[in-house]
């Protein structure tokens, strides 16, 4: 990714790609629950091998922002755009086909199921030759799915349990690897560990889009993060940026202001 930057009017910190085209675009977003307006004029840009981060409080729109761009809810106004193409109008099949995968909040797995049915699913649009290549990857990644290849995936761990989503997702070959709070419901420690391997993924190449409520860990992987508000984006800059902004470590970082 380009170092350079530029401004927008409104003060919102974007990286300048020298002319790339983002993988994944949202322009002049609104989203509507019935007569709830949930997004309001959202515009992010993420482009290729960036890992991106969603920051902000409950009920801010982050988790429908991941809805829009999955085609779970077709916006009201605005255009969604992976690889440069509109994607509007299209089913959930269709975009996962140009490259977006999900690890969805609270793993979401076929708990019935074993853990290779699971992995398998995530590869259900695939016609290659290839996928057994993409499950050995995913083994070297998570030992502990192998050893535990025909159990259900119910009985595991919660920890075990987000090693299967994120391999499922995997298992599409994402071009765009969604994730929707990767670190909740798990232990300390394992939110380290889950980070890790977030931080190894998009090193090997694949690009990431993730919505999180722990900004201090999701901002010291991240390139950059955008920071939803009651639906509209009031911040976006690279991590750095944001890591010293005096409003987000208010808000977002824990941090009591000045004379407080």
């Amino acid at each position: 990714m380009s170092t350079g930057i530029q401004q927008t009017k409104d003060g919102i910190v974007e990286p300048d790609p020298d002319g790339r085209t983002p993988v994944l675009e949202f322009r002049d977003i609104n989203t509507y629950y019935g007569a709830v307006h949930i997004l309001k004029d959202v515009n992010m840009k993420i482009y290729p091998g960036e890992m991106v981060c969603l920051l902000g409080g409950n009920a801010s729109g982050k988790t429908t922002t991941l809805k829009t761009i999955l085609g779970m809810v077709e916006p009201a106004s605005g255009q969604v755009l992976i690889d440069g193409e509109s994607v509007n109008g299209r089913v959930t099949a269709d975009r996962v086909s140009l490259g977006v995968s999900m690890v969805p909040e609270n793993r979401r797995l076929f708990k019935r199921m074993s853990v290779k049915e699971n992995l398998d699913i995530g590869a259900y649009l695939r016609n290659d030759d290839e996928k057994d290549d993409d499950l050995d990857k995913i083994f070297e990644m998570f030992p502990r799915i192998k050893e535990r290849l025909n159990q259900k995936a119910g009985t595991l761990s919660g920890g075990e349990q987000q090693m299967v989503a994120v391999g499922r997702a995997l298992m599409a070959r994402p071009k765009v690897l969604l994730m929707d709070e990767p670190s909740m419901g798990l232990a300390p420690v394992l939110v380290a560990q889950n980070f890790e391997i977030i931080q190894q993924i998009n090193d090997a190449g694949t690009t990431v889009f993730m919505v999180e409520q722990n900004a201090n860990m999701a901002l010291s992987i991240a390139d950059r993060g955008y920071v939803l508000q009651t639906g509209a984006i009031v911040l976006a800059d690279f991590a750095a940026g944001l890591l010293a902004n005096p409003q987000m470590r208010e808000a977002y970082l824990g941090e009591a202001g000045e004379g407080r």
